[in-house]
């Protein structure tokens, strides 16, 4: 499970790839809400997360959590 949060003004918007592929796109608005997805990890190997947003200066945090 993939979470996201921001606070600020916009959008933060985290990627997630495993050799080379996408494997999860998050956006979250800037309010405090929190996005949840779930990111289906078949394959060994390093995973990539990249973050991104509209607006700056934000504040974000994300947590990539075992499924329960």
């Amino acid at each position: 499970m993939l979470t996201l949060v921001c606070e600020g003004g916009g959008k933060a918007f985290l990627t997630v790839r495993s050799a080379g592929k996408d494997l999860a796109e998050l956006g979250a608005a800037c309010n405090g809400a929190k996005e949840v997805t779930k990111v289906a990890v078949t394959e060994p190997g390093t995973l990539e997360l990249s973050a991104s947003s509209i607006d700056a200066p934000l504040l974000y945090a994300y947590q990539l959590a075992a499924a329960r």
